[in-house]
């Protein structure tokens, strides 16, 4: 058998990341530097046919690094390096309704994050950003498929919502956790937008009550919200380093709020919700009404984000806030900012909530570069394993991206001095993407954060953008 050699028998792979060609040893041999292959043990019950569970999960997470969509469109290039494997082998793991996809991406990402922290000594805010981004299909027969509500197309589309817990150390982004959502809307002729015909159509599998597979099928029903709290107590439950709760004005609300702040972590994040009351100045009044009590004389400049802004500091049922209401312009629309800690300064809290952003960063390059929402498996099973292996795969090119030397004898890579680090791409893309952002808006006076949304969010403008992108981060390599 050649699956401990799959790493000496597979040539480079060739997957443009940022102009840098990378090998399947800089993506696969991750899992000796971070010491997991002892811990794949519990599934040595799916180890058929002399195939261990972390070779097989080795073998997709090469199928993707080096392009290829899917596994039928690899296993020619396998047996040309001298591996004799079938189909079956791949898909009997990824349709395992027993494997704990979740406790698998939790322990490699806790991993990665315990591994680098002990060379971080720079003070920068940790922060765990949630936020939720449309995962489209074409098969309606998949299992459990609808329509749900695209918000930067303004319609619905076939597929489903993905919530993401992404985790940012100050120079790294690893995705914790993710659940599928789906939207079944008022109609009680078409639910989920679909047609009972189309329905009945879809596949379906019987689980056992307490597998994992069930679990998951539960979550696609739940509230996002909900869902969301459960991520953040999994991050505490795992005892991570927690500065800030990042999120946009679809998630911060009171009952997240109140959740953060039980756990001494603070929350910032856009506001939008018209009916909430806030004690202010001795009035319960919507932030609206506190807007629209607010002297514009006493409106100030900051220069450097260059955003006209006031302060107002509130209750929020039990909790002290600070809402800061920003426009860009004379003529801007005005966006709330919410703060549990009412010590930053207007300047503080956006440089730390430009952070979140890095989140649609991250679903940018797994879309593009990693295939993510690109299963088209009929089996729900199928499409949680393969979501998961996208975000395995990036945490993995991501602890390459760490650490700049690759070593092929001895250690697996060589760290370097903190100022030396290679800036991540994920951060390159911020920095020019919120340049480009405030420039335009300044000069059109319109808000700077919808701008950079569309820009980044929609897949025409994206497709703009990218080559000029890559030919600036190309070249600040040089």
């Amino acid at each position: 058998m050649l699956r401990d050699k799959i790493t000496k028998n597979i040539s480079e792979i060739e997957i443009d990341f940022n102009e840098n060609k990378l090998n399947s040893e800089n993506v696969l041999s991750g899992f000796k530097a971070m010491k997991l292959t002892e811990h794949f043990s519990e599934f040595s019950n799916f180890k058929k046919d002399g195939y261990s569970f972390q070779w097989v999960i080795s073998l997709l997470l090469w199928m993707l690094a080096r392009g290829n969509k899917t596994v039928n469109s690899s296993l020619s290039e396998l047996n040309e390096q001298g591996i004799q494997i079938g189909k079956d082998v791949f898909f009997r793991l990824k349709n395992n309704e027993t494997i704990n996809w979740r406790r698998i991406l939790w322990y490699i990402a806790t991993k990665f994050i315990a591994i680098t922290e002990k060379e971080d000594v720079e003070k920068k805010p940790k922060c765990l950003i949630l936020d939720d981004t449309l995962i489209e299909k074409t098969g309606k027969n998949i299992e459990k498929i609808g329509k749900v509500y695209d918000h930067v197309s303004h319609s619905f589309k076939l597929g489903f919502k993905m919530l993401v817990a992404l985790y940012w150390d100050g120079k790294s982004s690893i995705p914790l956790d993710f659940a599928l959502f789906s939207e079944k809307g008022n109609r009680e002729d078409k639910p989920y937008g679909m047609s009972k015909k189309e329905l009945r159509r879809q596949y379906c599998k019987k689980r056992m009550k307490d597998a994992e597979g069930q679990k998951r099928i539960k979550e696609l029903d739940k509230s996002k919200i909900e869902m969301a709290i459960q991520m953040f107590y999994m991050a505490v439950f795992h005892s991570l380093s927690i500065d800030y709760v990042l999120c946009d004005s679809w998630f911060t609300c009171q009952s997240l709020v109140l959740a953060v702040r039980s756990q001494n972590v603070h929350l910032i994040g856009m506001y939008k919700f018209v009916k909430t009351k806030f004690l202010y100045r001795g009035k319960s009044l919507t932030y609206k009404e506190i807007r629209n009590s607010f002297n514009i004389k006493n409106v100030k400049r900051c220069r450097k984000m260059r955003l006209q802004y006031f302060r107002a500091d509130v209750q929020m049922g039990d909790v002290p806030v600070t809402l800061f209401f920003s426009r860009q312009g004379t003529n801007g629309d005005w966006k709330v900012f919410l703060s549990t800690d009412t010590n930053l300064s207007f300047v503080k809290l956006i440089e730390i909530y430009q952070i979140r952003w890095s989140i649609e960063v991250f679903f940018k390059e797994t879309k593009q570069l990693l295939n993510l929402g690109g299963s088209q498996s009929s089996n729900f099973d199928a499409q949680i394993a393969d979501t998961t292996i996208t975000l395995l795969a990036y945490i993995l090119l991501s602890f390459r991206f760490r650490y700049e030397h690759y070593v092929s004898k001895g250690a697996l890579f060589k760290a370097m001095n903190a100022d030396n680090l290679r800036q991540t791409l994920d951060m390159r893309l911020l920095g020019l993407f919120i340049e480009i952002a405030q420039t335009i808006a300044e000069i059109l006076e319109i808000d700077a954060t919808d701008l950079f949304a569309k820009i980044l969010l929609n897949p025409k403008v994206a497709q703009m953008f990218a080559p000029q992108i890559d030919n600036c981060l190309y070249k600040s390599d040089l």
